[in-house]
């Protein structure tokens, strides 16, 4: 029997004690469990296991006769599994029957999974669970349907809450056939999936059939490999890397696994294959960049990273090597490292961090058996799972998170280039490095030229200059990011045009060797933008500078460096804008130095200069005041301002001082009386609007700050009267309705067109001539700035904010794409298909990019256009007559 002694050591080492002393409490009310709990050595295997997991609690509670489960927790194969699960359905009935032996099994596992049994035994386990589950089941609903494992069934290496991957397959043809099975089927997912108060026995999902769940549930063999051959898309291929049969006729199955086998591994692939996959993954990136939270699976370096690591590798060459067609993660990669595809060195690493991954996502769903793979934020939560992998405590387990995921990360970025560098760098070829089949993995990254693309890295890497033995060492940097471009073939030959003049650049060579950022931003940069490509080409001396902030440049060089920045995705909205604006002050404060004024004068920003959001193409818009009395003063004022705009055009900019009283009628510069003059008699409200953002940022500090004090006076009225309001209204409609043309374009123009960054900026613009003056605190130049400052406040709803807020990062990343490319300002979306496609790949959309773009752009601006009346019309917010 359990001395106190002997239980309370055997609580202090549960993952979490209290948990475990509560659980063992709850269960030990009946005397069934407790008379089986008393003995040590099933205690000791039951308190690691009631001090994680709750679903093996309530488990117990409910069933207190299962207690006994832990006097033997030994594995089982499959035909004892099928053998238990039967007893156990002729015992209690089939569905009671097979969610009693489920959760009885997994309970077993979860023992032996805490003790430190290999990850590989136990997903083997789990997997061979839930064939037991299938066989039992399928016995129940009728004879001769075949059920296929895919995913991690297939590969068996299911975790503890994973949805079933099957399709079933039935035999014989025609519609009398095809009824008889598409109900044993239904019948048989209703029996293992359909919820209670006990759970399901397990989470059946059919829908990676042939036509997902429009589909019929099942297909003959000859309609199945018919589907497979005329119809199936990569990822139904890909899906069937690890397809094989899991219960019923085991003759059946291996037909069709062997029936598929030439469409997953054709002898020529697909020129999409590649790309498909690719864009599959950053799919997945994507869903989880949009939920913000730590997600061991499909974060980057997590779970996902290898598994399509080893499936692409296994797509490219399972064709030519059948060794490779194994359906297992871990088997895979071993064999693929047998085989010469993967450094064993690299197989290694990705297998050891693959099974801390997969360990770690079986301690997050063993808790409450449900389907989760974020780390929780509770440092409590982290600590138990940290404990029930011996990591001691919260940080001790992230830190060795992070540690395997910039292993699994780092590989995964180079893995699928390694057989390319071989091929390009002369090494002694492995099977696949071939020029034939280089050139057709290159086909499938999206070169249009593969024989050409294939001259050209051949000669990028080249190892006989210095240049040639950096990009050959950085080469899982250079492939992709080329391939990434809008147009890959475009790119390589500009990114060949940039590196021909550094050849023989050895200092140049060894800035880029410094570190992969430098030479990420080139590539990337280059593969953007023509324009800042042939500022390389025309000042190689810049490559230099590109990547993290160095020694002070020049203004060209430091906005070539924030495109480099902002193209790898080092350097995002609104931190650009900011940095854009930082190198144009710099700029104007020269010109001003070099123009030498003789009276006391100040340049004003105004527009995105003032508001600190400039993009790749904006123009510069200025005011200028001086200090002084009398026609001398103001000549001399004249000239200064003539002087500092010819030498900010001089160093590369568009300057534009129509915004001054006047505009282009009216004289360059006023002095701070003349300006007060005219705000007080002549100025209209749109000129009060444009003073929300003015900014002094160089001449005579003191004179800057003054006008700036005194704008805001008028800026802020005490009260915006309703008549005022109404005019903001009629000029964001007059904006729309006689600058946007063609007027059918005004769905698509993001400037000034429906829900563009016009709307954006006349509700924030709005929002702070009603508010400013009672709230100081909202008065912000940056547009975001002021959105939050408005919200903190609640001046505006925090629906209208975030709508707001996205809506200007979204199209402030798409002017930027567009300006980017040719450095020339942008307004709108181009309205080629081609073009739109090109686009919204240079955005990061990476599966369906075209359509994928537009129905988030008409999403985004949709939800503007809506705020922005919301701000307009308060509850009575609706679309004017005449609007789109």
């Amino acid at each position: 029997m359990t001395t106190p002694e002997v239980l309370g050591r055997a609580l202090a080492a549960a993952p979490d004690p209290e948990r475990a002393r509560v659980a063992l409490s709850r269960i030990g009310e009946d005397s069934r469990a407790r008379d089986a709990l008393a003995e040590p050595e099933i205690l000791d295997r039951a308190l690691p296991v009631l001090g994680i997991s709750t679903a093996v609690t309530d488990f117990l509670v409910a069933h207190p006769e299962e207690a006994a489960l832990f006097a033997n927790v030994d594995a089982r194969d499959r035909e004892a599994l099928v053998a238990e699960a039967s007893r156990d359905v002729e015992r209690l009935g089939a569905e009671p029957g097979l969610r009693r032996f489920r959760r009885r099994a997994m309970a077993r596992v979860t023992a032996r999974d805490l003790a430190g049994e290999r990850l590989d035994d136990v997903v083997a386990e789990i997997s061979a669970v839930a064939e037991a589950c299938l066989e039992v089941a399928l016995r129940e609903v009728g004879d001769g349907l075949v059920v296929v494992g895919m995913g991690k069934l297939g590969g068996r290496e299911l975790n503890y809450a994973s949805d079933v991957d099957v399709l079933f397959v039935h035999p014989g043809t025609g519609g009398e056939a095809q009824e008889r099975a598409g109900k044993a089927a239904a019948a048989l997912m209703r029996m293992l999936s359909d919820p209670t108060a006990d759970g399901v026995s397990l989470r059946v999902d059919a829908d990676l059939r042939p036509e997902g769940r429009a589909g019929p549930l099942s297909r003959s063999l000859a309609a199945m490999l018919d589907y497979y051959e005329r119809h199936a898309e990569t990822w139904e291929r890909q899906a069937l890397l690890k397809a094989r049969p899991v219960a019923g006729d085991a003759g059946l199955g291996r037909a069709f696994v062997e029936g598929v086998a030439p469409h997953v591994f054709p002898e020529r692939l697909a020129a999409t294959a590649i790309e498909d996959v690719r864009r599959m993954k950053g799919r997945v990136e994507e869903y989880v960049r949009a939920r913000g939270r730590r997600d061991v699976k499909r974060s980057p370096g997590g779970i996902r990273d290898v598994e399509f690591a080893v499936q692409l590798l296994q797509l490219v060459h399972g064709r030519r090597d059948p060794v490779l067609r194994v359906p297992g993660t871990l088997p895979a990669l071993a064999a693929l490292a047998d085989h010469g595809y993967v450094a064993e060195a690299d197989a290694e690493r990705l297998a050891d961090s693959y099974r801390f991954l997969r360990q770690l996502e079986h301690r997050l769903q063993m808790v409450h058996d449900l389907q989760t793979h974020d780390l929780p934020e509770d440092v409590a939560a982290l600590t138990v799972i940290a404990r029930s992998l011996g990591l001691g405590d919260a940080d001790g387990l992230r830190a060795e998170h992070a540690r395997h995921a910039d292993v699994v990360r780092g590989i995964h970025e180079r893995l699928f280039y390694r057989p390319l560098l071989e091929a390009f760098a002369g090494a002694e070829p492995h099977p696949g490095t071939d020029r034939a089949a280089t050139e057709e993995l290159l086909a499938g990254l999206g070169f249009a030229d593969p024989a050409g693309a294939y001259e050209l890295f051949a000669s990028l890497i080249e190892p006989s200059t210095r240049m040639g033995k950096v990009l050959g060492t950085h080469f899982p940097i250079l492939a992709p990011g080329l391939a990434m471009a809008a147009n890959p073939d475009r790119a390589l030959v500009r990114f060949a045009r940039v590196v021909e003049p550094l050849r023989d650049e050895a200092g140049l060579a060894d800035a880029l060797a410094q570190g992969p950022q430098s030479i990420q931003d080139l590539v990337a940069l280059v593969a953007a933008s023509g324009y800042f490509a042939d500022v390389l080409v025309r000042r190689p001396e810049v490559v230099g500078a590109l990547g993290p902030p160095g020694p002070a440049a020049d203004p060209e060089a430091e906005v070539t460096r924030l495109a480099g920045r902002y193209a790898a995705g080092a350097l995002a909205v609104p931190e650009s804008g900011r940095a854009l604006s930082g190198v144009a002050e710099e700029v104007v404060r020269g010109a001003v130095k070099a123009a030498a004024p003789e009276v006391p004068l100040a340049v004003i920003a105004l527009g995105k200069f003032g508001g600190e959001d400039l993009n790749f193409a904006s123009d510069l818009d200025v005011l200028f005041v001086y200090e002084g009395e009398g026609s001398e003063d103001f000549q001399a004022a004249e000239g200064a301002a003539e002087r500092i705009l010819a030498n900010i055009r001089d160093a590369g900019y568009q300057v534009d001082p129509d915004l001054r009283p006047e505009g282009r009628s009216g004289s360059l510069t006023r002095s701070v009386a003349s300006y007060l003059e005219y705000w007080e008699r002549w100025a209209l409200l749109w000129e009060f609007q444009a003073l929300l953002r003015a900014r002094p940022v160089a001449g005579d500090e003191a004179l800057g700050r003054r006008f700036v004090s005194l704008a805001e006076d008028f800026a802020y009225p005490e009260t915006l009267p309703i008549d005022a309001v109404a005019e903001v209204r009629r000029m964001r409609v007059r904006i729309e309705e006689e600058r946007v043309r063609p007027r059918e374009a005004v769905r698509f123009h993001f400037k000034l067109g429906y829900g563009g960054l016009a709307d954006v900026q006349f509700a924030v613009e709005l929002s702070l001539l009603r508010h400013g003056r009672a709230h100081p605190e909202v008065r912000r130049r940056h547009t975001l700035e002021a959105v939050e400052a408005l919200a903190e406040a609640s001046l505006i709803e925090d629906s209208v904010a975030l709508a707001l807020s996205e809506a200007y990062i979204f199209l402030n990343r798409v002017k930027n794409a567009l300006e980017l490319e040719r450095r020339v300002s942008a307004e709108s979306i181009p309205p080629a298909p081609d073009d739109q496609a090109a686009l919204a790949r240079r955005l990061g959309y990476e599966e369906q990019p075209r359509r994928r773009f537009i129905e988030d752009y008409m999403r985004i601006t949709r939800r503007a256009r809506q705020a922005m009346e919301r701000v307009f019309y308060g509850e009575e917010a609706q679309e004017p007559p005449g609007r789109t």
